[in-house]
């Protein structure tokens, strides 16, 4: 049976310096590193996806349902991961 891949989106303001999102993106690099199938994009907090799901600052959002605020631990995210039918 096969999977369809966990769609990681991160929101970042695209228009200001990259040193404001570098951690945030450290943090999300760590984590899906960890998992195969992943499709992990970045976009824009002035996106029309950012608009649909209603980001208005940096965050992490997973298969379109799970929201992580840039602050979010590191375990949170791999079990925003696992909880959207991903595994190792």
């Amino acid at each position: 049976m096969r999977r369809n891949k966990v769609k990681v989106e991160v929101f970042v303001p695209l228009g200001s310096c990259v040193c404001n999102f570098t951690p945030l993106m450290e943090k999300v690099g760590r984590v899906t590193s960890k998992f195969k199938n992943l499709d992990v994009q970045m976009k824009s907090t002035k996106s029309l996806e950012a608009s649909k799901y209603g980001v208005q600052d940096m965050c992490v959002v997973v298969n379109g349902k799970i929201t992580l605020p840039s602050d979010f631990d590191e375990k949170n995210l791999e079990d925003a991961i696992l909880k959207s039918g991903q595994t190792t």
